[in-house]
């Protein structure tokens, strides 16, 4: 068995992850990763045509993106998704694709190759083991806790049990029931997340009030709040919260959001919590319905903006800024993870941002709370010991978060730690 790192290894962002067995070829994730430059795409993934086939864990661009790009390059396969996952990807490979025509940005694809990932897509449902056409790999889907439609992957080859983690959340959030891997065992090579590797997340109530109490102050104050937000998970999350806001706050929604909301609320996904509370939230929530509107609406005061994207890359956001931050009386709360090279990024280490070539100075107030979707160190590390796996990948983290887990599960669990590099070909069990 081989397994090679075409993306996510010692960095987060397009994660690719092939495995080699019986002669057979599969991806585990195509993802992109945001920079200033545009997309980055995985590296040293040849012969598209020759795959058998693409597990999908969920919709988030970092994972899902460069199917598009594996079209293009002539892909033969069936891509394996849930269903919500499904309905989420089409609507942000369209708009990923989309907004960087509008940035003048080539993208690698044609809009074409769009369709033809929906043409592949092949549904599956949670809990439920299922074998590949050449039967050469089991699968089974197992709830991840990161957003709606999302999975950890246990693929059964050659005798062996992989587990893949993908983006894994295993405590209460808003909206997700956590994922709980405990029932897993003898796993021979376990691959995980190491996001927040090196740090913990502060208390979930903690952050809550902590959020709340910034928009309270800032309306009060007589200024507005803009809360960028990802599409899928947090959007939903943040307004599930922002329900606990004095009915008179005008909360505006605008991005893709709108349609997740929706698929969310009607989606029969056993994992998805607090569904009531979206379907209220959709009720009370006031609808951007036109770009041209973006611009009265930033300039108002006394109200809170949900809008994508949640890195600051693109989409409504973007309007929406360049009004809220020459004011001093604005906040800006950011609500997620914010990448090296995005303009989220950009905004909490040097308050600046950059749209179509033009640099803005950020005066207003920045905040950012803790709401990940990932789960944190010491999470990581229960889960690590308790699988306790016979090697153990570390991948989807910056160096430091890496390294910090690296030398935890060095003395803590019996199996081979591994941390590769993008391109590393790693084998295992070739004398069995």
């Amino acid at each position: 068995m081989k397994i090679i790192f075409h993306g996510a290894a010692q960095e987060v962002g397009k994660s690719c992850i092939e495995v080699q067995t019986g002669g057979k070829r599969y991806i585990m994730d195509a993802g992109i990763k945001f920079t200033k430059n545009g997309a980055e795409y995985p590296k040293f993934l040849d012969r598209v045509f020759e795959l058998d086939g693409v597990f999908l864990s969920h919709a988030h661009l970092d994972h899902s993106g460069a199917l598009p790009l594996l079209e293009h390059k002539n892909l033969k396969c069936p891509i394996y998704c849930t269903n919500l996952t499904w309905k989420i990807v089409n609507l942000l490979l369209a708009d990923n694709y989309h907004l960087e025509k509008l940035k003048h940005i080539h993208p690698a694809y044609v809009e074409r190759d769009i369709t033809k990932v929906k043409n592949d897509l092949h549904f599956v449902t949670y809990d439920k083991q299922y074998v590949t056409g050449d039967g050469k790999v089991k699968f089974t889907y197992l709830n991840s806790g990161h957003i709606p439609g999302g999975a950890s992957i246990l693929l059964e080859l050659e005798g062996k049990k992989l587990l893949y983690t993908a983006d894994i959340n295993t405590e209460d959030t808003n909206l997700m029931i956590p994922s709980n891997l405990d029932e897993i065992q003898d796993i021979d090579i376990l691959i995980t997340e190491n996001t927040y590797g090196n740090r913990e997340h502060p208390g979930k109530d903690e952050e809550e009030k902590k959020f709340l109490e910034y928009v309270r102050e800032t309306i009060k104050g007589g200024g507005s709040v803009l809360v960028p937000a990802f599409a899928v998970g947090r959007s939903q999350e943040v307004l599930i919260l922002l329900e606990q806001l004095e009915e008179h706050i005008p909360i505006y929604l605008d991005g893709m959001a709108r349609k997740v909301m929706t698929m969310v609320a009607e989606s029969d996904d056993k994992y998805i919590d607090n569904r009531d509370a979206v379907a209220r939230m959709m009720k009370r929530v006031r609808y951007i319905k036109k770009p041209t509107e973006r611009d009265h609406i930033g300039k108002m005061k006394g109200i809170v903006i949900v809008t994508t994207s949640g890195m600051c890359q693109g989409g409504p956001v973007m309007t929406y800024l360049k009004h809220f931050v020459g004011r001093t009386e604005n906040r800006v709360i950011m609500t997620g993870y914010q990448a090296a090279g995005t303009n989220g990024r950009y905004i909490l280490e040097e308050r600046t941002f950059k749209e179509h070539h033009h640099m803005y100075k950020v005066i207003c107030d920045i905040q950012q709370v803790d709401f990940s979707a990932h789960y944190g160190q010491s999470e990581i590390r229960k889960m690590m010991t308790k699988i306790n796996p016979a090697h153990l990948i570390l991948q989807h983290g910056d160096i430091s978060s890496l390294t910090e887990s690296l030398e935890f599960a060095k003395e803590n669990i019996d199996g081979e730690v591994y941390m590769p590099e993008i391109g590393e070909v790693m084998t295992f069990y070739e004398d069995e």
